[in-house]
C-alpha cells in the first residue's frame, strides 16, 4: 500500500504542477490554459460517479483500476508530444480524464477495504502520507531537471505534423543505432500485459492495451530516444530530452512500478472466487445480493449534513482549481526557475506529511466542520501570499500551508465520505467526493481563474479570489454556529 501511494503520486508530482506552464510554453493564453485546466476536472465530475456505480455493482475494483490507469497513461503521454493545436490538446486531455477519472478514488477504495479493524481507523492518513512524499519527490526531481535542461521555445511549432514527422524520423534512426532500447520497451509492454490479465474486466484491459501497444511503443521509444546524448551521432545534432518533455518522461517511468503495485492487490482467493463465479450455477432458491444504487442515493439525499459536506468540498475545489492552475504561472512572473518550483512543491509535500500521519486524531479532536473552515481560510492566506510575492521563495509559506491543510482536508474528507456511504457504495461515495472537488469544483475554478487572469492579470485574480473566500468563510461560520447539533458528527452517519 505504501509503494502504491508513493509511486502513483510521485508520477503525478512529476507532471501535474508543470502542465499549466507547459501549456504557456506552447504559446497559449491564460484563457486557453484555463480551458485546458478545466477539461479534466469537468470530465471527472461527469463520469467519476458512473465509474463508481459500475465498480460497486461488479465489485471488482482492482481490475477496473488496472484498466483505467494503463489506458489513461497512453493518452496522457500524447499531451506531451509538443503539439500546439488547442483542439488536439483538448481532445487528448478529455480522453485522458475520461479514463483516469476513477483512479484516485479506486486506489483509496482498495486501501480502505484492507483497513477493517478498529485499530486501523487512523491508518488511512498514515498510508496516504507516502503519496504526499512521493508527490514532492517527483515534482522536485522534474524541477531540477528543468533547471538543468531548460525548454527551448524555438523548437515549438504551431503545426502538429512536423512534430510527428520529427518524432518518427528520430525514433527510426534511434532504433537502428540503439537496439537495446527496443528491448527495454519490449520489457515495459510485457509488464503491462502481465499486469492486465485475469477476469473479464482485466481481459478487457489486456485487449485494449494490446490494441494501443504500438502507440505506447512509439511514444516510449521517442522519449527514451531523446535521453541519448549527442555522443555517437555522426551529425552531432541528435536530439536529447529537454524542457517539459522531462515531466512526461518521468511521469511515464514512475507509472510502471505503479502498475505492478496495483497488481499486488489481486489476491489469489479473489481470483479463485471470480473463476468459480463464471462456472458455478446458483443453488435453488439462492439470490445474488446486488448493490441497490438507487436506494443508496435516496438515503444519501435525505442526509442534510452529507449534502452540505459535498457542497463545501465543491467550494474548496473551486478555490483549488484557480490557485493550482496559476500559482506557478505567478511564480514564473517573478522569475521563478524550474528548480525553484520543484523546491516549492517539495516543501509543500514535506509539510503535509506529518499532517497525514496525525490527520485521524486531529479530525476527531477538531471535527470535520472545523477542518473544512480551516481549509478555506488557508486558501485566503495562500491567495494573498501569491498576489504579493516579489521573489519565488516568498511563496514558501503558501506552499507549506497547502501541504498542511490539504493533507488534513483530504484525509478527513475521504474518511467521512467512506463512513457515510450506504452499504456497498464506498467506491461511489469516494468518487463523488473526487467529482465534487477534483471535478466540478476545479473545472469551474480553472475556467473562472482563466477568464480573470486574461482580463485583470494573475495578481488581480488572486486578490479577488482571496476576498471571495474570506466572505464565504464568514457566512459559513455563521451558519455552522446557528445549528442546534454540530455538523458532520456521528449522528449524521447513516448505514
Amino acid at each position: 500500500m505504501r509503494i502504491l501511494y508513493l509511486t502513483y503520486y510521485a508520477s503525478l508530482g512529476a507532471l501535474m504542477p508543470y502542465l499549466p506552464i507547459y501549456y504557456q510554453s506552447l504559446g497559449h493564453s491564460g484563457s486557453s490554459i484555463g480551458i485546458l485546466g478545466a477539461v479534466k476536472p469537468l470530465t471527472t465530475f461527469l463520469v467519476a460517479p458512473i465509474w463508481g456505480i459500475l465498480s460497486d455493482r461488479h465489485g471488482n475494483h482492482v481490475s477496473l483500476l488496472q484498466f483505467t490507469f494503463v489506458s489513461s497513461l497512453l493518452f496522457q503521454l500524447m499531451v506531451g508530444w509538443g503539439v500546439v493545436n488547442l483542439k488536439f490538446l483538448i481532445v487528448a486531455v478529455f480522453i485522458t480524464a475520461l479514463l483516469n477519472a476513477p483512479v484516485k478514488s479506486l486506489i483509496d477504495t482498495v486501501v480502505m477495504q484492507k483497513l477493517t479493524n478498529e485499530e486501523d481507523r487512523h491508518r488511512f492518513g498514515q498510508l496516504r502520507l507516502w503519496g504526499q512524499i512521493g508527490f514532492g519527490v517527483g515534482s522536485s526531481l522534474v524541477g531540477s531537471l528543468l533547471s538543468m535542461f531548460p525548454p527551448d521555445t524555438a523548437d515549438v511549432k504551431p503545426n502538429p505534423s512536423p512534430a510527428f514527422a520529427f518524432a518518427k524520423s528520430a525514433t527510426t534512426s534511434l532504433e537502428a543505432k540503439h537496439p537495446t532500447i527496443e528491448k527495454v520497451i519490449h520489457g515495459i509492454e510485457t509488464g503491462i500485459e502481465v499486469a492486465c490479465e485475469t477476469d473479464a474486466c482485466a481481459e478487457t484491459a489486456a485487449v485494449s492495451t494490446d490494441k494501443a501497444r504500438m502507440a505506447l511503443f512509439d511514444m516510449t521509444r521517442d522519449l527514451l530516444g531523446k535521453t541519448v546524448w549527442k555522443i555517437g551521432s555522426p551529425s552531432g545534432s541528435f536530439p536529447y530530452l529537454k524542457g517539459y518533455s522531462w515531466a512526461f518522461c518521468i511521469h511515464g517511468l514512475l507509472s510502471i512500478p505503479t502498475i505492478f503495485a496495483i497488481r499486488a492487490f489481486r489476491e489469489k482467493k479473489v481470483m479463485e472466487v471470480v473463476k468459480k463465479k463464471n462456472t458455478k450455477k446458483n443453488l435453488p432458491g439462492e439470490e445474488i445480493k446486488k448493490t441497490d444504487i438507487g436506494q443508496g442515493l435516496r438515503l444519501l439525499s435525505h442526509n442534510s449534513d452529507a449534502l452540505i459536506f459535498f457542497f463545501l468540498v465543491f467550494v474548496i475545489g473551486t478555490s483549488s482549481g484557480c490557485i493550482e492552475n496559476f500559482a506557478y504561472v505567478r511564480v514564473r512572473e517573478v522569475g521563478g526557475t524550474g528548480n525553484q518550483m520543484g523546491m516549492l512543491r517539495l516543501v509543500s509535500s514535506l509539510a503535509g506529511a506529518p499532517m497525514f500521519w496525525f490527520s485521524g486524531p486531529l479530525t476527531e479532536f477538531f471535527g470535520v466542520d472545523v477542518v473544512l473552515v480551516l481549509s478555506l481560510l488557508a486558501y485566503v492566506v495562500r491567495f494573498f501570499n501569491y498576489a504579493y510575492i516579489h521573489h519565488p521563495y516568498q511563496a514558501l509559506p503558501a506552499e507549506a500551508l497547502r501541504g498542511i491543510t490539504f493533507a488534513l482536508f483530504w484525509s478527513s474528507g475521504s474518511t467521512y465520505a467512506h463512513r457515510i456511504s450506504p452499504p456497498g457504495m464506498s467506491a461511489t461515495m469516494l468518487m463523488l467526493l473526487n467529482a465534487m472537488y477534483g471535478g466540478l469544483g476545479q473545472s469551474i475554478g480553472a475556467i473562472i481563474g482563466g477568464k480573470m487572469q486574461s482580463k485583470i492579470g494573475t495578481i488581480g485574480t488572486f486578490k479577488y479570489s482571496g476576498l471571495f473566500d474570506l466572505c464565504f468563510v464568514g457566512v459559513l461560520v455563521a451558519y455552522l454556529a446557528s445549528k442546534k447539533d454540530r455538523a458532520f458528527s456521528e449522528k449524521s452517519i447513516q448505514r
